[in-house]
């Protein structure tokens, strides 16, 4: 125990790679820790649209699994023409390929609770042990009216079959694949840290949205709907007549703001931005009801946290306070990244989260 710490506090490796692989791109941050302090030194993404031509033409999906192939390829790329410093990496494994839940059971000792664990595992993962690698941890407790002391138990598993995928599409891009990490772990790392005020943080990515409610600095509610960016773009394109390009276009340009003849944009992204915050709406009243936090704040993530005027909608719609999640809260960016710190601290939200787990 001794020998590791000194390890961990005299060895530490210096810089790691947050991969995050989405639907449509890759986003790499290469993270630097000197000390105490840690620093993004180097970003890199690599996009595609050619899902806009054909609707399976993506990276992964619900009903696609990821392309090992391709996927190396493109982080090669990425890697060669980023000229990172390091080949150690952490990557993201999405919602829908693993499953995450927060469990509810009587407070009790630690081993107590890991053979509460076991029995629990069983009944909740539709899936055998063996095919499965599993963890958890506590996430809370509390103590209901009658005087029974409960706890909250963050269960994640992610299939074997998805992890050997991930480190075979690592080894072909000549990394080293140093932790797997489910998607809201991450990014409520980089934007939320040890806060301990509720919050819920909405990820807007180009195929799907995810939903995290956050209390305490932990994960306590996750929920993912295939509502999202590339459904706005699809409803601009439909209602202008205009191809899936020019209106992702116009998406980007002009955002939920208004304007005249085509750029009247917002009538046709707003019914589907409240089906996305339908769902948040459920996510919030979920968290409060179980675990008697008051969500005071929204926190708004990915791509889709670009659009502008979406602050302001969201805002209303939930009436607490909404603003873009800094991504760069724990590991700030040089000067000469200002131009693009911005879109650094949303975008690439979970990319710097993954790369500060390689130094937890």
């Amino acid at each position: 125990m001794f020998l590791d710490s000194l390890r961990k506090k005299f060895f530490q490796p210096a810089s790691f790679l947050g991969c995050d692989i989405g639907t449509t791109s890759i986003k790499i941050a290469e993270l630097k820790r000197s000390g105490d302090h840690t620093t993004l030194t180097n970003y890199a993404l690599l996009e595609s649209f050619g899902h806009f031509e054909r609707s399976n033409n993506v990276l992964q999906a619900n009903d696609l699994k990821l392309s090992e192939q391709e996927t190396a390829n493109m982080l090669r790329l990425l890697i060669k023409q980023g000229k990172f410093s390091t080949t150690r990496a952490v990557a993201s494994v999405p919602t829908f390929a693993s499953f995450i839940t927060v469990l509810e059971i009587p407070s009790m000792n630690d081993d107590e609770t890991a053979k509460a664990m076991s029995y629990q595992i069983r009944q909740h993962i539709p899936l055998p042990l063996s095919e499965i690698a599993v963890d958890w941890i506590r996430v809370g407790q509390q103590e209901d009216n009658n005087g029974f002391v409960k706890q909250f138990i963050l269960l994640v598993a992610i299939p074997n079959e998805v992890i050997e995928r991930y480190r075979a599409i690592f080894k072909r891009a000549g990394l080293s694949l140093h932790a797997l990490e489910v998607e809201p772990l991450a990014y409520a790392r980089s934007v939320i840290g040890s806060d301990q005020t509720p919050a819920l943080i909405i990820d807007i990515g180009a195929r799907s949205t995810n939903i995290t409610a956050v209390d305490q600095g932990f994960v306590k509610l996750n929920a993912q709907i295939d509502y999202a960016g590339d459904s706005l773009t699809e409803a601009i394109a439909r209602g202008l007549g205009v191809g899936l390009r020019r209106a992702e276009d116009l998406k980007k340009q002009k955002g939920l703001a208004g304007g005249h003849g085509e750029y009247e944009l917002s009538t046709l992204e707003l019914p589907f931005i409240d089906v996305i915050l339908h769902e948040v709406e459920k996510v919030r009243a979920e968290c409060e009801r179980v675990h008697a936090a008051k969500i005071n704040r929204c926190l708004l993530i990915g791509g889709g946290s670009n659009l502008i005027g979406i602050e302001s909608y969201v805002e209303s719609k939930l009436g607490i306070p909404t603003s873009t999640g800094n991504g760069l809260l724990f590991a700030p960016a040089p000067d000469r990244l200002a131009v693009v710190e911005k879109e650094l601290q949303t975008r690439f939200a979970l990319a710097v989260g993954l790369a500060i787990k390689g130094f937890i």
